[in-house]
C-alpha cells in the first residue's frame, strides 16, 4: 500500500505533465476538409500523448488515463471536423 505520501507526489507530476500535454496539444492545427491532415492530427494526438506519458505506466493516476486521453483528443478533433462541414454545408 502506498504512503500519502507517495501519492500526493504523484499527483503533483500527474499535474506537471498533463498541463504541458494540454498546452502542446491545444496547438495542433488541421485543415478539416483534407482527410489525410485530421489522420495527421490524430497520429500526433496519439504519438504525443504516448510520448509524454511513457514514463508513467505504472503511475497508478496516469497510466490508467492514457487510452482515455487519446480518445478524448480524438474526439476532439473530430468533433471539428463534423462542425466545419455543417458549416460548409
Amino acid at each position: 500500500m502506498q504512503t500519502l505520501e507517495a501519492i500526493r507526489i504523484q499527483m503533483r507530476e500527474a499535474e506537471t505533465v498533463l498541463k504541458a500535454l494540454d498546452k502542446e496539444l491545444e496547438n495542433i492545427t488541421f485543415d478539416s476538409s483534407k482527410r489525410e491532415s485530421v489522420e495527421a492530427a490524430i497520429d500526433h494526438v496519439i504519438q504525443t500523448i504516448d510520448t509524454q506519458l511513457e514514463g508513467f505506466k505504472n503511475n497508478p493516476i496516469l497510466g490508467p488515463m492514457v487510452e482515455e486521453l487519446k480518445a478524448q483528443y480524438v474526439e476532439g478533433i473530430q468533433t471539428k471536423v463534423a462542425d466545419s462541414a455543417l458549416k460548409r454545408a
